[in-house]
């Protein structure tokens, strides 16, 4: 969902549509944290659970300091709309995890 509410930022040239999309985005995005780490509490056994947590909290914040100033970049040299949609891009790339994940099928993963 996050990276569709993204394409669709930087594909409209409507500024409220955008504000909009970006609201959603906002609440998309803050409701998927509590929702991801409860995921990954039921997947994770607990001896590893603390490390695994500290370690995802780290690339997080390592993603955000090497993707945020590429995305930066693509906006100086194309622009802001373009830089929504490879930041959407960047997004559809963890796919392949979510659905390796899926097939551990852990309790924490009602919806199947």
């Amino acid at each position: 969902m996050s990276s569709i509410l993204l394409l669709l930022i930087g594909l409209t040239s409507s500024f409220w549509l955008a504000i909009a999309l970006l609201v959603l985005w906002g609440l998309v995005f803050a409701a998927v944290t509590p929702i991801r780490q409860a995921y990954m509490n039921g997947l994770i056994p607990s001896k590893q659970r603390a490390t695994v947590l500290s370690f995802d909290s780290l690339v997080g914040s390592s993603g955000g300091v090497v993707i945020q100033p590429i995305l930066g970049r693509v906006a100086d040299l194309g622009s802001y709309p373009l830089s929504y949609i490879a930041g959407a891009g960047f997004q559809i790339l963890a796919l392949p995890f979510v659905l390796l994940a899926r097939r551990e099928r852990p309790k924490s993963d009602v919806i199947s």
